[in-house]
């Protein structure tokens, strides 16, 4: 599997979190991992903790896609 793909994969997992974190999705807040995170934090808690893994998620593939980031192999 080319290790791009998996950069763009990042890319987009971290948009459609931070897109859920700021929507306020519900299906995505009744999962069972982010229940978890709700009854550490609160929703709100929750909803910075996921913006903020989103938002990192989105710009370590941005960079390793564009080439600030150099990893020679992941594996």
């Amino acid at each position: 599997m080319n290790s791009d793909v998996l950069f763009y994969l990042m890319l987009g997992v971290g948009a459609l979190i931070l897109m859920a974190s700021i929507t306020n999705w519900e299906w995505f807040f009744k999962q069972r991992r982010a229940q978890v995170m709700i009854k550490l934090m609160g929703r709100n808690g929750a909803r910075i903790f996921y913006a903020v893994l989103g938002i990192l998620f989105s710009v370590f593939g941005w960079l390793v896609l564009s080439g600030q980031i150099e990893i020679d192999s992941i594996f």
